[in-house]
């Protein structure tokens, strides 16, 4: 399969450019930034293209979600099967390789045809039930995103997500696009079992990009939350 890694990273934050760089090299794997699409490159023309409602404003959430529409771009123009899309504060875990290149297999084995997106994070500490895990396979159907900042999305998922913003436009962010079109049955996602990876600024080791409010102790309650979804969803 041809692919590669992209990675939506905005231009100047030097310290996130050296963390996930350091881990690329240790994988060993092909990569590529996004930088166009950083706040100040968002012209009332980009807005007008591909944004609507309260996304139709130069912001960080419009600035994120067309990184990731200019990912989708780039596997169409540079005619790659997929490629791994990922935040520039991912974390990978060590088992991350191996699996992935298992959910590769499956993806050319299983789901050629598909118009597909495959998650591997953690971030959402939302996991795979017990009772719908499959062994042998890293790869379960969904019905709902995981985040997005460690996803695999094939050419026809590209096209598919391309297709429809440009013919709709979008007014929430990029997980929740996918979760649309993962209602609307344009495409299949997948979560992986084991999760592989996590962002750093959802689980409390670096700050986020996006303003939200104060959450004092956020990395002691998330590793309080893990502990306590991992054993919930070995229950169900």
């Amino acid at each position: 399969m041809k692919t590669n890694f992209l990675v939506i990273h905005v231009k100047g934050q030097r310290s996130r450019e050296a963390f996930i760089e350091q881990q690329l090299a240790a994988l060993d794997m092909p990569y590529s930034y996004i930088l166009d699409g950083n706040k100040e490159d968002l012209t009332p023309e980009i807005l007008d293209t591909w944004f609507s409602g309260e996304m139709h404003s130069v912001g960080p959430a419009a600035s994120c979600t067309y990184k990731h529409l200019l990912a989708c771009q780039h596997i169409v123009d540079n005619d790659l099967d997929g490629a791994l899309i990922i935040e520039d504060d991912l974390r990978f875990y060590s088992r991350f390789k191996n699996f992935f290149m298992k959910s590769l297999d499956e993806i050319r084995t299983l789901h050629a045809d598909e118009p597909l997106i495959t998650n591997y994070e953690e971030s959402s500490l939302m996991l795979v039930p017990r009772s719908k895990r499959i062994k042998g396979k890293v790869l379960h159907l969904a019905s709902r995103d995981r985040f997005a900042g460690c996803y695999y999305v094939n050419r026809t998922a590209a096209l598919t997500i391309l297709s429809f913003v440009r013919e709709h436009k979008t007014d929430v962010p990029i997980d929740r696009l996918h979760s649309l079109l993962t209602e609307k049955g344009l495409i299949n996602y997948y979560w992986s079992y084991p999760c592989l990876a996590c962002q750093c600024s959802c689980d409390g080791t670096m700050p986020t990009m996006i303003p939200t409010r104060p959450r004092p102790l956020k990395r002691l309650k998330w590793l309080y939350k893990r502990i306590y979804k991992h054993l919930l969803y070995s229950l169900r």
